[in-house]
């Protein structure tokens, strides 16, 4: 080979090599280009973990709109996805990505210490709040998520454009190499093969290159595209933040209304005692302004302008502090009020909260009070005297008993009764028979000593309860003061009146027991003591004497009779109607005890229903009616009820719902249609449970009526206390409609108080059409009396049934 073809080829060759180095350094760049496409996965993570945030937000408020367990796994998958690319953050060329940027830094730290915050919270998301705590912690992530996913998606475009402007100048570069190779090669081709092979490798492997980078542009593209839509999602679920933020301030307005108008006065601390939040009523209850109980106000702060109002007299306040301080102290529950000295008093109800904070209501409850306390005089007073009812008149002199056992010096018990009190009433009409009453009230109180007691028992009969220390005799000259005072004539409304005075005296020396069975001794006692002085001429006054046992003797007999009276078949059970006045119907019977003796001939139920009570006959008797009744009831038409009176000592007896089922059973009667009338001296010595008892009548479908509503007692408290199905009015007042506008009054207002609470009323003793009338105007439900018809034998109660029109007729003749 020629030197100069020889010197060209080594040129050529020495071209080549150069050339071939040249290609080796630019296929180290484009490894370097490779390696740097992996830079661009930046802007894929980066989006990808905004896209996973924003998901867990739609999933945390979906479960807290609907809670199920497929939510709060949807949840718990979407948390663990964001805790795994917070991690990734940290790691490659992502952590130098957000090492670049202090704020980059900061987003990532507020991400994880949001998804640490929000693990164990995910395990008590059904608890309230719980969601809402978690959205929030995530919500402020929006923002900033959103800046550092723009920040990325421009990180990447740059480095895109840097790299494409690159592979074009290196790629000229290279063609205008290649091209000059191939001029000065052209006739070395045969020579340069195996350089041209290399050469046609290095292209392959720039296609592939081109290729790689062509794959990249598109997936940037779909990543973009995925960026779109994760901005469309998180616009979504920003639109969705904003209509729940609407709704939550509707439920606040809610929530301000109802507090602001609740009847108590309300107000909230937290463990720090500062005020949460009060009502309107509590700053009323107070007289606080806006700005002394602002929220964050120390509850010291609120004391003292508490104080400085002045609407709380200061001895009530400090009651109140001292009372809720030991609530505070002790950590619990409590309810509790306290009165002030000039009567004003405030109810408090505490109540402490699991983060050691507590809220409290207040109510001012002194008008309540108020009531309670002129309830309480009505029960225990006479409403026309204003003396000492015969419940309080009781309770008294068991204490008075009690108490004189332990002391020296001696007890008496007067029993007063009017001589001819009904003529002056009949005569000169009620209203001067009512004056009289308080006269003689009046003219009581002036005859004894201060600490004797002075009470009305009812009608025309007083008593008087007298300590006389160590000389008897003292009672006897009380005694006859009394007949003098008394007796003296009256001026009452322009006529001249004059009773009598009858008095009776037992004293507390031999009693047997204490409390109630000496009480129970003395007024027995006492009781025989009067009936002798009546009997021996009225205006006088007897003591009970020993001798007085003969008398005794009858009434002995009479309990004798009576142990004997239902085996030898004497008692009978009939049965008296009752009319419902709305539906002008027959609505049942009351059945009633009857005693015919062989001597004596009809006994009055007066007489003989006491003495059955104490010899303990009553409780046998009354089971014995109840059968026959019931038995009786369940051959009637349906509905038809029968009424059936219940004595103190059966209301008293531990198993009296359950004995009142088995003779439900037994007789086949269904429950709603018997009927229980109880008296108020039932309820009054009921040892207690008398609510739960009436409960389990109702429960059962049995009905209660308070008999004889009206007399004896006052009875407000216990329609007030026990659920009773009706009230019966006494027939004294029905009787007396028509002559005194007093008996219509209560009458009215009877039936307009039961109306209220939901009870009916039943009118007894309804004798004349215009007593009819009158109970019906009165809005009464039902009525019973002779003008239907007296009590009947169960025989005789068939002409009911066999006459249907017979009632109408009836009702009709009142019309």
């Amino acid at each position: 080979m020629p030197r100069s073809q020889r010197f060209g080829f080594l040129i050529v060759i020495a071209f080549l090599a150069a050339a071939a180095a040249y290609v080796s350094v630019l296929i180290s760049q484009r490894q370097q280009s490779l390696t740097s496409i992996s830079r661009y996965n930046v802007t894929w993570l980066v989006s990808q973990g905004v896209l996973e945030v924003v998901r867990l937000q739609a999933a945390i408020a979906t479960y807290r709109i609907r809670p199920e367990e497929e939510n709060l796994e949807t949840v718990q998958l979407w948390l663990d996805i964001v805790a795994n690319r917070a991690q990734l953050f940290g790691s490659g060329d992502v952590a130098y990505f957000i090492r670049e940027d202090p704020e980059r830094q900061a987003t990532v730290a507020q991400l994880r210490r949001a998804v640490a915050a929000a693990q164990p919270l995910a395990e008590r998301l059904d608890q309230p709040g719980i969601a809402d705590r978690m959205l929030d912690s995530f919500t402020e992530l929006n923002p900033r998520l959103t800046r550092l996913g723009a920040v990325a998606y421009t990180h990447g475009n740059d480095l895109i454009s840097g790299d494409i402007q690159q592979l074009g100048r290196l790629y000229w570069t290279f063609t205008g190499v290649l091209v000059a190779l191939l001029l000065c090669c052209g006739g070395l081709i045969a020579t340069l093969m195996a350089h041209n092979r290399l050469i046609r490798n290095a292209h392959a492997e720039v296609n592939a290159l081109v290729q790689d980078l062509t794959r990249t542009g598109r997936q940037l593209a779909i990543a973009k595209e995925q960026a779109q839509e994760a901005m469309g999602e998180v616009q979504q679920q920003y639109r969705a933040l904003r209509l729940r933020d609407a709704e939550l301030n509707v439920q606040n307005a809610r929530f301000d209304a109802a507090l602001n108008n609740m009847s108590q006065a309300l107000c909230m601390f937290g463990a720090e005692r500062r005020l949460i939040v009060c009502n309107r009523r509590f700053l009323e209850l107070f007289g606080l302004e806006d700005a002394d109980a602002i929220a964050g106000t120390s509850l010291h702060a609120l004391h003292r302008a508490i104080q400085a109002a002045g609407r709380i007299e200061p001895e009530l306040l400090d009651a109140l502090r001292q009372a809720q301080d030991a609530l505070l102290a002790e950590g619990r529950p409590g309810t509790f009020w306290r009165e002030g000295g000039e009567g004003r008093a405030i109810a408090v109800s505490h109540q402490p909260m699991a983060d050691g904070g507590w809220v409290a209501t207040y109510e001012d409850i002194t008008e309540r009070r108020r009531v309670e306390a002129r309830i309480s005089y009505m029960a225990h007073h006479d409403e026309l005297t204003g003396l000492p009812n015969r419940l309080l008149f009781r309770e008294r002199m068991e204490e008075a008993l009690a108490v004189g056992r332990r002391r020296e010096g001696g007890l008496a018990l007067l029993f007063l009764d009017l001589d001819h009190f009904k003529n002056v009433n009949d005569t000169l009409g009620h209203p001067v028979g009512d004056a009289l009453l308080r006269d003689v009230a009046r003219r009581l109180r002036g005859c004894v000593r201060e600490g004797d007691l002075v009470a009305r028992l009812g009608g025309d009969e007083f008593a008087i309860l007298q300590a006389y220390g160590h000389q008897p005799g003292d009672a006897a000259g009380l005694a006859q003061r009394l007949v003098d005072v008394v007796c003296a004539p009256y001026e009452l409304l322009g006529y001249r009146a004059q009773v009598g005075l009858s008095i009776g005296i037992a004293l507390a020396e031999g009693l047997v027991g204490d409390g109630a069975a000496a009480a129970d001794q003395m007024l027995k006692n006492v009781d025989l003591a009067l009936y002798r002085a009546k009997a021996e001429g009225r205006r006088t006054w007897r003591f009970f004497e020993s001798s007085m046992a003969a008398e005794l003797q009858a009434r002995l007999a009479m309990e004798a009779d009576l142990r004997e009276a239902l085996p030898l078949n004497q008692l009978e059970v009939v049965y008296q109607p009752i009319f419902g006045l709305q539906t002008n119907r027959l609505a049942g019977f009351e059945a009633l005890l009857r005693w015919r003796h062989p001597v004596r001939g009809r006994v009055s139920p007066a007489e003989f229903i006491p003495i059955m009570e104490e010899i303990g006959l009553i409780e046998t008797v009354g089971r014995w009616v109840l059968e026959q009744a019931t038995r009786e009831a369940a051959t009637w038409p349906a509905p038809l009820k029968v009424a059936v009176n219940l004595s103190p000592l059966q209301f008293r007896a531990a198993d009296i719902a359950s004995s009142m089922l088995h003779v439900l059973r037994e007789s086949g009667l269904a429950p709603q249609r018997l009927e229980l009338e109880i008296t108020e001296s039932a309820l009054l010595q009921a040892d207690g449970g008398v609510a739960e008892v009436l409960q389990a009548f109702r429960s059962t479908g049995i009905r209660t009526s308070l008999d004889d509503f009206g007399t004896r007692y006052s009875s407000l408290s216990y329609l007030l206390s026990f659920p009773f199905d009706k009230i019966k009015i006494d027939q004294a007042f029905v009787r007396e409609m028509a002559t005194r506008p007093d008996c219509v009054a209560i009458v009215n207002s009877v039936a307009h108080l039961a109306n209220q609470l939901g009870m009916a009323t039943t009118a007894e003793g309804v004798e004349t059409a215009e007593q009819l009338r009158r109970v019906r105007e009165a809005g009464c439900t039902e009525a019973q009396g002779y003008f239907f018809g007296p009590p009947e034998s169960a025989t005789e109660l068939r002409r009911w049934f066999d006459e249907p029109s017979r009632s109408e007729r009836i009702l009709q003749a009142a019309l």
